[in-house]
């Protein structure tokens, strides 16, 4: 008696494909900070990973934008993040390119401290 053949799920490879210099990246409050950009067209799904360090005095804000080409055509996401806060989050396939910015939310005179990381799944 023959057997059916095994189906194997096909390998599911994580990159990283996007982050912020170590350390994280600063922003004062009521100013915004383009970080990037990332090509996302080649993944079948995306994995954002961030947070606000320690010693941050104000809220921050990461946008992920939908680009086409060099436009920018509507957010994907905001997160707003607390001092010492974190968060992941999933999409799939969201776009073929995406800009990663961030903004700090606060009081004159107070700044905060991210990383912003981007991991692509094939």
């Amino acid at each position: 008696m023959a057997t059916a053949p095994k189906i194997v799920p096909p390998h599911q490879e994580n990159v990283l494909a996007f982050r912020t210099p170590v350390g994280g990246t600063n922003v004062n409050a009521g100013q915004t900070e383009i970080l990037g950009s990332v090509e996302t067209s080649e993944y079948s799904r995306i994995r954002l990973v961030t947070d606000e360090r320690v010693g941050s005095t104000c809220d921050v804000i990461v946008r992920l934008t939908i680009m086409e080409g060099n436009e920018l055509v509507a957010f994907l996401d905001e997160i707003t993040l607390k001092p010492q806060s974190q968060l992941t989050r999933t999409y799939d396939v969201p776009a073929t390119k995406l800009q990663v910015s961030i903004a700090g939310v606060g009081n004159t005179n107070t700044k905060g401290a991210v990383d912003v990381l981007i991991y692509g799944q094939y």
